[in-house]
């Protein structure tokens, strides 16, 4: 789809721009193992962004909970937002996410680090609980699924007339 004329905040790919930007916040992350960032945006705009930080005394500050604090801090509503991260969320965000009206997370898909699954696991038992949707976004588009092989084939127009230009075979009074 083409951007309409005369809009300047169209974005073609919402999902991966969005992605892309929580990517870029992420690079200042100071979590050594597992990086992340996040932003929240609603309506195009973005209300809040934060990053996975460890801290001097070893406690893991997840990207979503970084975001939610500082937008809460400032005092901006997020009713109807959607979050954007590079990590999954763990249990504690997903609750912040329900309490500050989010109902949307979209999360890069990527493997899970295998020292959170249980954590992942109780922050998706939460967010079903919750009516949160937590989706994948996938940055590699399969390429079997990606062109259609078939698209230039000739169709024989005998075999396979055009429906809307067919008369039927026996015209009854419903025709005219």
């Amino acid at each position: 789809m083409t951007a309409p004329k005369g809009d300047p905040t169209y974005i073609k790919n919402k999902e991966q721009h969005f992605i892309d930007i929580a990517k870029a916040v992420g690079a200042a992350s100071t979590h050594p193992s597992c990086p992340g960032g996040c932003v929240i945006v609603r309506d195009r705009e973005i209300m809040g962004d934060g990053r996975s930080l460890l801290t001097d005394s070893h406690v893991e500050i997840d990207p979503i909970c970084y975001a939610i604090a500082g937008a809460c801090k400032r005092g901006t509503p997020m009713t109807g937002a959607t979050i954007y991260s590079t990590r999954y969320p763990f249990s504690a965000s997903v609750f912040q996410a329900h309490i500050m009206g989010i109902r949307k997370i979209v999360v890069l898909a990527s493997d899970w680090e295998p020292y959170y699954k249980d954590e992942f696991r109780r922050a998706a038992r939460l967010a079903r609980e919750l009516d949160i949707a937590i989706e994948p976004h996938f940055e590699d588009e399969d390429p079997r699924l990606s062109v259609n092989k078939h698209s230039n084939r000739k169709i024989d127009k005998k075999l396979y007339p055009d429906p809307s230009t067919e008369k039927p075979a026996v015209e009854t009074i419903y025709d005219n």
